[in-house]
């Protein structure tokens, strides 16, 4: 297996191990540096490098790969990507919202051969997905779907160089985002106290958890996650190890979080300590009372009668009609509670590493891609708060 080496800002060391020779010396190993290029994000960057170790790999040791059918159209590769690849790879709830994409590519791309895809038909593609209907809701489909459908293309391409169909990736740089980039919507300090005001009207069970997403910038689904054994009480830390999501039609996934960097800690204040023991206390209460047994570490903070956890949609739902009932902004979400939350954070100066982290992220470069604008604000003020020092 080749493996890569970060040499400066955009130059990577691809390596590959020869081997010995017939006297048992090992081999000097091939080597060749690759500049992926600007603008990818960490993920895409970590898929392009990928591409490029498995052809140097096949280039260095003469291994094609599969015998390639230069014949084979997109509908059939994916096909066998659906049979044999998909599903050693993907997470089955990553595999059920691709092939909600595969629905939309097959009929428009599936006649064409992999090998006379390009950046022009997909761009096509991509402004024809531009215009096409949602079939639930009859609006016309968003730029964030247009853009997972490119990811789907991507990941389903990248998939084919690897095993030899392609020498190269032609979704690379394929897809271009229309239109203003619009800020995630976030809360600002008023409005976060009007909304924790609202909340302390609600049940206690839907306080506790918007506001722990408040406090902590976790996901929706790690709080559904959320196990009492995952509180450190002495610590005031809460250890943030799966995440729950639920498809339409499908039974509820608990699995891990989405990356390595997604298994953290995150750390509550008094207050949130307060809160949790006091929701404890409830659900022990409620337990002996309904089902007549006792409260254990491994029952979820937030967890349905079957003992299965509750699923994200119930608090977005719930918490739109707080919204709406308290009359607080509309375009707010649950996620909107992470990125105000990490939007205070940048505010407050803390690095962008420590903010990355927090969140789980697996790379900094992530958290400056979602939170540039606020870093840009941060600069802003740092560059106002200096000049005034100065007296400039």
């Amino acid at each position: 297996m080749a493996s890569i080496r970060k040499r400066g800002e955009n130059s990577y060391l691809i390596i590959v191990s020869r081997g010995y020779d017939y006297q048992g010396n090992r081999l000097k190993p091939a080597q060749k540096t690759v500049h992926p290029p600007l603008g990818l994000t960490a993920r895409q960057r970590e898929k392009w490098l990928n591409e490029q170790a498995v052809l140097y790999e096949q280039e260095v040791k003469h291994t094609p790969g599969l015998p390639v059918d230069h014949s084979i159209t997109l509908a059939k590769y994916i096909e066998i990507w659906q049979e044999q690849v998909a599903p050693k790879k993907l997470a089955d709830s990553t595999f059920t919202r691709d092939k909600q994409d595969i629905h939309r590519i097959l009929p428009v791309l599936g006649h064409y051969k992999l090998v006379d895809l390009n950046k022009e038909i997909l761009r096509e593609f991509y402004e024809a997905m531009r215009h096409e209907k949602n079939i639930n809701t009859g609006e016309v489909l968003s730029e964030r779907t247009v853009e997972a459908i490119h990811s789907t293309i991507c990941g389903i391409l990248s998939d084919a160089v690897e095993a030899g169909y392609l020498v190269h990736n032609p979704a690379w740089r394929a897809y271009k985002k229309k239109g203003i980039v619009k800020e995630r919507p976030v809360a600002d300090e008023e409005t976060v106290q009007r909304l924790i005001q609202a909340l302390e009207g609600q049940s206690m069970k839907y306080e506790v958890y918007y506001k722990l997403i408040l406090a902590t910038g976790m996901r929706r689904g790690e709080a559904c996650g959320l196990r009492w054994s995952d509180i450190d009480w002495r610590q005031r830390a809460l250890h943030i190890r799966r995440n729950v999501v639920k498809l339409s039609r499908q039974p509820i996934i608990v699995k891990e979080p989405k990356t390595r960097a997604g298994t953290r800690v995150v750390y509550l204040s008094q207050e949130m300590c307060r809160l949790l023991r006091a929701w404890e206390k409830e659900c022990a209460w409620e337990m002996g009372q309904q089902e007549e047994r006792e409260l254990t570490q491994e029952d979820y903070l937030f967890q349905q009668s079957n003992g299965d956890p509750m699923v994200p949609s119930t608090f977005t739902f719930r918490l739109k009609k707080i919204l709406r009932e308290n009359g607080l902004p509309d375009d707010l979400n649950v996620h909107s509670l992470r990125h105000t939350n990490a939007s205070m954070l940048i505010a407050q100066g803390v690095d962008v590493r420590t903010v990355a982290g927090l969140l789980g992220h697996a790379q900094p470069s992530t958290t400056l891609d979602i939170y540039s604008h606020a870093f840009d604000k941060n600069k802003r003020l740092a560059g106002q708060k200096l000049s005034e020092a100065m007296g400039l």
